[in-house]
């Protein structure tokens, strides 16, 4: 699967939508992959305009981006976000291509092709074609992208993804490249568990990549070594207790990081320590007192922002992760009538709220039987290829503590990754 991509832009924005499945690389089996600098020793010379100097990495813009997250993605247009992205972390445009390469690509719409193709970003075929309209995979995308941090980081360091194992067949050509954007979590699994090499990639999942790559250049920090189609997520919710400590060691000791949805008051120490190592924490509000949080937006909100600040206060930022007492679908918020609104202002403003999927049955009282809490989390698991999983933390939760090594072993010999929630993650929510 090689690369040469195109598309007007933005003339051909409307056929993106139409586009339903990926285009081969090549048309017949006379066209040939023109070599990159990705691919062979001789590189092209990189020639640029000396005006338009920045140091400063800004965010990529994509016109009517909300409106288009969903449509697919063509080459050109892939084309010209790459050439967004490369003068965003240089600093400089390249100098206008004169010679155009290809019989199907107007230089002066199409500029940004010509340039990626002088760079050794993007290739042609034998017959001196682009296929401007066609339809780009998220494989032939993590080349494209590949190839653009190889043009400018010449020494980087992008290897580290080489042991990662796809459950489907990946073509030569896109295998390291995919490798390495997975490995740095750039690209993520899809929702039937596979990385989709040959899906058409959307203009959403897009923007997403190249700005994590603005966001993380110029060292690609390896996240991932290994692949699975099967995720878990391990929650603990409420206050900090002795328990914190002992699940904060297990988690040390099996290289595991989780989310944290705290409230009130934490331990100020035990919140920096959970930052420290890696683990996520989320809003869980301050008072968790049901009767104050839903009986009001307004006064959800006033109870949540406290917390928020107290958060921010000790560990100097908040995530955007929150999770509603007694999950969106709670009682008392739906008697109420309050949760529909409040969830929707927890999206306009910018927040991600987690429910579950499954539940270790550990607040049904105090120490539940630590066999039972293990049962309910292995058991729960069954035909779900990604979960939530719900535990708590608090002084009364001592058998959860106990539960978690044999939880963790479970899930990692039922072939799951247990990862912490990031933006990408999935979330499961009771009310939508």
């Amino acid at each position: 699967m090689c690369l040469f991509f195109s598309a007007a832009f933005p003339s051909l924005l409307l056929s993106v939508a139409l586009v339903a499945q990926p285009v081969p690389a090549f048309e017949s089996k006379s066209e040939i992959n023109l070599l990159s600098s990705a691919s062979q020793e001789e590189h092209f010379v990189l020639i640029e305009e000396p005006q338009q100097q920045s140091s400063e990495k800004t965010e990529l813009v994509i016109p009517n981006l909300l409106e288009r997250q969903s449509f697919s993605l063509d080459r050109g247009e892939a084309c010209r976000y790459i050439m967004d992205t490369y003068e965003i972390l240089t600093g400089k445009k390249p100098k206008t291509v004169s010679e155009n390469y290809f019989t199907d690509v107007d230089a002066n719409s199409q500029q940004f092709i010509l340039q990626a193709h002088n760079l050794g970003i993007v290739s042609g075929t034998e017959n001196h074609t682009f296929s401007p309209s066609k339809g780009i995979s998220r494989g032939d995308f993590a080349t494209l992208l590949y190839r653009l941090i190889k043009t400018i980081y010449a020494d980087a360091e992008l290897s580290g993804g080489e042991n990662i194992v796809f459950e489907e067949d990946i073509s030569k050509s896109a295998m390291i490249p995919l490798q390495f954007a997975y490995s740095r979590g750039l690209m993520d699994i899809q929702s039937n568990g596979m990385i989709g090499a040959d899906d058409v990639i959307t203009l959403g999942e897009v923007s997403e990549i190249l700005n994590d790559v603005l966001e993380i250049a110029p060292d690609f920090p390896v996240q991932y070594t290994k692949f699975s189609s099967k995720r878990a997520y391990l929650t603990f919710d409420d206050g900090t207790s002795e328990n914190t400590v002992k699940i904060l060691d297990i988690l040390k000791q099996y290289h595991v990081k989780a989310t944290f949805f705290v409230t009130g008051s934490c331990d100020e120490s035990l919140l920096k320590r959970m930052q420290s190592e890696g683990h996520i924490i989320g809003n869980h509000t301050n008072s968790h007192k049901y009767e104050v949080l839903y009986s009001s937006s307004d006064a959800f909100w006033a109870d949540f922002n406290k917390e928020q600040q107290y958060l921010e206060s000790i560990l100097g930022t908040t995530s955007p992760f929150m999770r509603f007492p007694g999950g969106s679908n709670n009682s008392i918020g739906m008697k109420n009538g309050v949760m529909g609104n409040i969830t929707t202002q927890a999206k306009q403003n910018g927040y991600i709220y987690v429910d579950w999927n499954v539940d270790s049955g550990d607040a049904r009282g105090n120490n539940i039987p630590k066999d039972t809490i293990v049962s309910n989390v292995l058991n729960g698991t069954n035909g779900k290829n990604e979960v939530v999983i719900l535990m708590h933390q608090t002084k009364p939760k001592q058998t959860t503590a106990e539960a978690l090594p044999e939880i963790i072993e479970g899930l990692q010999s039922q072939g799951y990754e247990i990862r912490p929630l990031t933006e990408k993650s999935y979330t499961p929510r009771f009310v939508k």
